[in-house]
């Protein structure tokens, strides 16, 4: 007869708590994370190390009334004979072992695989047979299948290493110190954890306010299964060593919904892995709360009501030009408008806005998003990046058509930015006829208030907690949009901002109200590594 697994969650926990120790406090922990991460309840009983793998299938099989096994062998050409492609296969979790007369016998490490075990029967026109395994086992059992011939052997990576590197990944030891890892760093308010890997050890650092501290080291025993584990949590190749790979997850730390981005780089040693923490609860997009006063709020709330226009965020990367857009797109958003982004990666979720993903395998760029939204009658847009000529042009156009154009640039400085775009081939005409403004910013630390700068163990001895904005707002006056029309050198247009009420950054670290509010020796540090002039 054919078995469609469809597990019982309820009935799951009841036995898990009177067979297996599982306390009601840790029930109750992760029913809320699988709600909040959408995550299936076995999922997150492994995520927080709650029970171990093999321990948790075997009493999922036993609710299921099927068998379960510790390995499974199938027939090497069964999958190709029934045409069954390997990303079907992971994504379904399962793999067939026997098709005998009508009868498929199907290992499947999905208790919830009703639909995908029924599409298979049915195309096949088979009497299913299932045998629950645990995850790490159904990824052993598919890469031994006779797949094509891969790169993974020239990598030095066998069926029987990615099966032990799966095994160990997948064990409650490995599951616990990774998650222990990452919730200790999103804790103390990091932006990314760093994972390196060199001759003798494998350490970690976390990038708190902008600065790399030391974070210990993994023990050598833990170090591949760490590494697999990133990679299983990112979706990423465990078996590939030798190419860069990127990934992105989402976890539960105290109750919040945490997203990552991982990144894994070859390096001489092994791989370098750059975990990128993404807390929506610890981010205020609120201008106040960035550090903005009262005068620029309204100066920028003004410049971006206007009805078409190009704005700019400009700074280098990490001073918090995303964030600053975000709370241009938040403040903005009173649902009279239609505001529609385009993204690289897409870090946070916005109410009420259309985010677009940028993905370079289908060759959705910036530029192809950004035309296909100017079809979508948006009255706001917001483009990631302005990074080439393409995309420069179509944002300046479709802000002369009517359409207000948030965006951010790579530039020291306010002033630069225009230079910038017309070194991209935007015409001098069409820049002064459609830029609003350039809002350009750098994070600088603040003194911790527990200590006042001496170093305590709340701020690790560094004498600074937390960061505030240091920001120069460019308008576009009617004399500096003549000058950018007829061309004017960059030291022209500088010049005549100045005149008409620009003050850069530079003049507005020396301000004594702000070198009161931060840690005035990191400020300094901060001013001589931009190249102003305090």
């Amino acid at each position: 007869m054919t078995q469609f697994l469809a597990i019982d969650d309820v009935g799951l926990l009841a036995a898990l708590k009177s067979k297996h120790d599982l306390t009601e406090a840790d029930a109750t922990r992760c029913v809320a994370a699988s709600h909040e991460t959408q995550l299936p309840i076995e999922r997150s009983l492994l995520e927080f190390g709650l029970i171990e793998e093999e321990e948790l299938y075997r009493e999922i099989a036993l609710q299921l009334d099927v068998p379960f096994a510790t390995s499974v062998v199938p027939e090497a050409d069964l999958a190709k004979r029934l045409n069954l492609q390997r990303e079907f296969l992971k994504s379904a979790e399962l793999v067939p072992l026997r098709f005998e007369k009508s009868l498929l016998t199907v290992a499947c490490a999905n208790p919830r695989a009703r639909d995908a075990l029924a599409s298979l029967a049915f195309r096949h026109k088979a009497e299913l047979r299932v045998t629950l395994v645990a995850p790490s086992i159904l990824t052993a059992a598919i890469e031994t299948l006779d797949w094509p011939p891969s790169d993974d052997a020239a990598a030095g990576v066998s069926d029987l290493d990615v099966e032990k590197l799966s095994a160990l990944a997948n064990g409650g030891p490995v599951i616990r110190l990774v998650n222990d890892i990452i919730a200790h760093a999103a804790n103390e308010g990091a932006s990314d954890i760093h994972f390196e890997e060199s001759e003798t050890e494998f350490a970690l650092r976390f990038r708190i306010d902008g600065v790399l501290r030391n974070g210990g080291v993994i023990p050598q025993a833990s170090r591949a299964a760490a590494v697999s584990r990133l990679k299983i949590m990112g979706g990423l190749n465990i078996s590939e060593r030798r190419r860069p790979q990127d990934g992105r997850a989402q976890v539960s730390v105290r109750g919040r919904v945490i997203d990552l981005r991982i990144s894994t780089l070859p390096s001489q040693y092994g791989e370098s892995i750059v975990v990128r923490i993404l807390d929506r609860t610890r981010v205020k997009l609120d201008w106040t709360q960035l550090g903005y006063d009262a005068d620029m709020v309204g100066r920028l709330r003004s410049m971006l009501r206007q009805p078409n226009g190009l704005f700019l965020v400009a700074g280098p990367t990490g001073s918090g030009k995303t964030t600053t857009l975000y709370t241009a797109l938040t403040d903005i958003n009173d649902g009279s408008r239609k505001i529609v982004s385009v993204e690289d990666p897409i870090e946070y979720a916005l109410k009420g806005i259309v985010q677009v993903p940028v993905d370079n395998a289908i060759e959705m760029t910036f530029a192809r998003a950004l035309r296909a939204i100017l079809r979508q009658d948006p009255d706001v847009v917001m483009v990631g990046e302005i990074r080439d000529a393409e995309t420069a042009e179509i944002a300046v156009r479709a802000a002369l058509i009517g359409r207000m154009v948030l965006s951010t640039i790579h530039t020291n400085d306010s002033p630069s930015a225009i230079s910038r775009l017309i070194d991209l081939g935007v015409p001098h005409y069409l820049l002064s006829a459609t830029l609003r403004g350039v809002l350009s910013q750098r994070l600088v630390a603040t003194k911790c208030k527990d200590c006042k700068g001496m170093g305590c163990d709340n701020c690790a001895g560094s004498g600074h907690a937390g960061r505030t904005v240091l920001a120069e707002l460019l308008e576009m006056s009617p004399a500096l949009a003549t000058a950018v029309s007829e061309a004017r050198p960059l030291a022209e247009l500088r010049q005549c901002a100045e005149t008409n009420g620009f003050i850069s950054m530079a003049r507005r670290a020396s301000d004594p109200v702000f070198r009161r509010a931060i840690a005035e020796n990191h400020l300094s540090e901060v001013i001589g590594s931009v190249g102003l002039d305090a």
